[in-house]
């Protein structure tokens, strides 16, 4: 095959064309040691959500090792309009079952990339364009506890303006959501018991209505030898089911929302019987920062930060749930909202949108040009408004009914407040003692304060007996290591 220089090392002609080719790839293994069940085999590479991190007993895995394989292409040729690229990642992940105790989960096809860029446009599964820090370039196990997708990509359609001196400016239309559009986080019903969902809990099945536009997405970006920076913004459309009525007074109130079918002589609860909340607009926006330090390039500082409300998703892309015990138990849960049937704790049955906040900064040093070590540092907070808690309270301050939820507050004990945040301190070290072999170790301390204090009725969660449990802050140490072999011609 002919090398093709025009796009730099590793491109050959396709024989009998004008496009080139550069093919790609990785051989990884790695193992870890109380890492968020999730993480290794799902979340990294789908933006799973963080659930049932550090569960200590008997039914779940402490110890997980996982093989992988990728393949990369990268397509381009010349035209009239510029380079025409096509672009794709997608391989093959083997684990132990470090998501779930499940043997049949353990084998994924992961497409990361498949991408099209032609005259300003990118079409095709590629990473959000809110996204700004890269949290594969610094960890071995990203919390997700910033904006972007990473690995696990997303569908756009996005046009970008490049207005010279690496300025750019970027419009895009996202997926909203759907299975592994994992950026559309859960709006909850709370009296959904009764809906297609049966749950009304913070941690079960969402009751958000079909997606009807997608996500709109801008960013304004500058390139430049000393780094690069962005500010970004983002739409979010939060839509939820039929409302449920419960035949019952509550607090003196009769919670209305679904009429009498004629034929049944029943109300139908989440049905075309029933009214539904107004669509809401949720939003959110962002800043990130990437500076090269001036004794060598190699060293930088990379950090993003963002606020949603009602796109909470924007914030902590595949942070979705988080649950941590030993003896206690810490557990919160991430939503775009809230909302319940007309006349539950005296509200109207709209939505209630739910606030994030947080970021994840970095700093890497190579110590040789073999040898780097990273520190990182990710933020979550998650507050709900006076209107959702009180549909909460007036629920019987139901956490959950479901995985990990918090049932019932006992004699009064239980303070009735969802709100929680979580934060995790990690530090990797990569040796290259070859070109294009990664050897590297990751310790992390990760932390979550909840703001069910008390004492709880929990539900059974990976051999956890439902029972009276101490509701409080937890933590826990991880550690992850990792062998890959990288190649391109």
């Amino acid at each position: 095959m002919k090398i093709c220089s025009l796009y730099g090392v590793g491109y050959y002609y396709i024989p009998g064309t004008d496009t080139c080719i550069k093919i790609g790839g990785y051989v990884r293994y790695e193992a870890y040691q109380n890492e968020p069940q999730g993480s290794p085999g799902y979340a990294s590479n789908f933006g799973a959500p963080l659930n049932n991190i550090g569960v200590f007993t008997r039914n779940s895995n402490t110890w997980a090792q996982q093989a992988r394989f990728r393949l990369t292409g990268d397509v381009r040729s010349q035209t009239e309009y510029g380079t025409l690229r096509a672009y794709f990642a997608f391989g093959i992940n083997f684990s132990n079952g470090t998501f779930d105790p499940n043997p049949g989960n353990v084998y994924q096809v992961a497409m990361e990339r498949a991408f099209i860029q032609f005259a300003g446009f990118t079409i095709g599964r590629s990473d959000t364009f809110f996204a700004f820090y890269n949290g594969a370039a610094y960890g071995l196990v990203p919390m997700f506890l910033d904006g972007g997708s990473g690995p696990a990509g997303h569908n756009v359609f996005a046009y970008t303006w490049q207005f010279g001196n690496g300025l750019s400016a970027t419009l895009s239309a996202e997926d909203a959501s759907g299975l592994l559009a994992l950026r559309s986080k859960p709006v909850i019903d709370v009296d959904g018991g009764a809906g297609p969902n049966g749950n009304n809990s913070l941690y079960g099945a969402s009751d958000a209505a079909g997606q009807r536009v997608p996500d709109l997405v801008g960013n304004l970006r500058v390139d430049q030898a000393w780094g690069s920076a962005q500010i970004m913004g983002g739409l979010h459309q939060v839509r939820g089911r039929y409302h449920a009525e419960l035949l019952a007074a509550n607090n003196g109130a009769t919670l209305q929302g679904c009429t009498t079918d004629p034929v049944a002589g029943v109300a139908q609860a989440n049905t075309t019987n029933c009214s539904y909340a107004n669509d809401e607009w949720g939003w959110a926006v962002g800043g990130g920062l990437t500076l090269k330090m001036p004794w060598d390039a190699k060293d930088t500082l990379s950090g993003v930060i963002a606020y949603g409300k009602g796109a909470t998703g924007f914030v902590a892309y595949g942070g979705n749930s988080s649950l941590l015990h030993k003896q206690d138990v810490a557990t919160g849960a991430l939503v775009d909202a809230v909302y319940g049937s007309p006349g539950r704790a005296g509200l109207n049955g709209q939505l209630e949108l739910t606030e994030a906040w947080g970021g994840t900064v970095a700093f890497e040093h190579y110590w040789t040009p073999s040898l780097r070590t990273s520190l990182v540092f990710g933020y979550l907070d998650v507050s709900y408004n006076d209107n959702a808690k009180a549909l909460i309270r007036s629920n019987g301050c139901t956490g959950g009914t479901g995985t990990g939820g918090v049932f019932a507050s006992q004699a009064g004990s239980l303070n009735c407040d969802p709100d929680w945040s979580l934060w995790r301190l990690a530090s990797r070290t990569m040796w290259n003692p070859v070109e294009n072999l990664d050897v590297g170790v990751e310790i992390a301390y990760t932390k979550v304060n909840t703001a069910w204090a008390g004492v709880g009725d929990v539900a059974a969660v990976s051999g956890l007996a439902r029972g009276l449990y101490n509701i409080d802050d937890q933590n826990v140490w991880s550690a992850a290591i990792r062998v890959q072999r990288s190649f391109w011609p």
